[in-house]
């Protein structure tokens, strides 16, 4: 059994450079035969995984890094039926996993991958939009959404602070820090939402959150019900919150119990449109894309083979 390990060495302040080189007397104890594949500002990990699933052979990929480095390599993956993943999380969030009931022990989680058999499968959400002047096509593991979440994220990213918290080990602050940040600043607007066959319009909304997963911005329980086999996305909409509101909703939110506040709304579909007047930030797996008055949201018909 072969497997590609992809990496990007620079990847969370250099913990996956540092996560691979302990894992590998893990699979070289074992003896499985691997190929190492270290992404750079040329050739990242999106085209790392799109030139190694392109060739029409199976094909084991483990996958070291964030969400933001799982969401490049699910963005390059050309064969889905041919190609079983596994990602070994070291990044700021780790919310891919959160829901999953994996391993918390890197070194166990990758022992369960190196027998080579795909555990399970799990759905693909897909973003098509204009941002920014720009065509966007992008898939997702975790979750897409506009407003206040895509708004944190940009500011996530964008910190010079984030570096110094993921050393600590403390990275998951930094998203606490800029969603406060966010939610005196942002301006709620009109959004007009279509899911599972219906149209409602939220005059003062805040955020729509749509997720493939439970968990996004490092632990955020936003979507408690949601599953990532069901072939739906779970929406949560903050429509109408006060700052007063939105303090009290996020602490609840973290331990999933904000669905029944007042100004929180759910629904359930595959396919979901948003429109809006004024541009508003939207981001896929905590990487924000730009502004956008228009977006459209479902899950693919491929599923993502796990070795997990």
């Amino acid at each position: 059994m072969g497997f590609e390990i992809v990496l990007n060495p620079a990847g969370a302040s250099g913990l996956a450079w540092r996560t691979w080189r302990r894992l590998e007397r893990v699979i070289t104890k074992a003896g499985c035969a691997y190929t190492v594949h270290r992404s750079t500002p040329e050739h990242g990990v999106t085209e790392i995984c799109r030139e190694l699933t392109s060739r029409g052979e199976p094909v084991s990929l483990i996958v070291i890094g964030g969400d933001g480095t799982s969401n490049e390599a699910l963005n390059g993956i050309a064969d889905f039926d041919n190609t079983a993943v596994g990602f070994i999380p070291c990044g700021t969030g780790n919310d891919l996993h959160r829901d999953m009931g994996i391993p918390k022990s890197t070194v166990k989680l990758l022992k369960t991958m190196l027998d080579g058999t795909v555990k399970r499968t799990a759905d693909i959400g897909e973003l098509k939009c204009i941002a920014n002047g720009k065509r966007i096509v992008r898939r997702f593991n975790i979750s897409c959404d506009i407003g206040f979440g895509a708004a944190t994220c940009a500011y996530v990213n964008r910190s010079r602070i984030k570096p110094v918290l993921n050393k600590l080990g403390i990275g998951r602050v930094i998203y606490l820090i800029e969603a406060l940040r966010v939610c005196f600043t942002s301006e709620p607007q009109p959004v007009t939402v279509t899911c599972g066959g219906r149209t409602r319009l939220y005059r003062r909304c805040l955020c729509v959150i749509a997720m493939n997963h439970c968990h996004e911005g490092g632990g955020f329980d936003f979507c408690p019900n949601a599953r990532f086999d069901d072939g739906n996305l779970d929406l949560c909409i903050g429509n109408g919150l006060s700052h007063g509101g939105f303090l009290h909703m996020l602490p609840l939110a973290y331990m999933g119990r904000h669905m029944k506040l007042r100004g929180i709304f759910g629904d359930r579909g595959e396919f979901v449109k948003l429109r809006t007047n004024k541009p508003i930030w939207i981001h896929t797996d905590g990487e924000a894309l730009g502004k956008t008055t228009s977006a459209e949201i479902r899950v693919i018909g491929e599923k993502l083979r796990l070795l997990f």
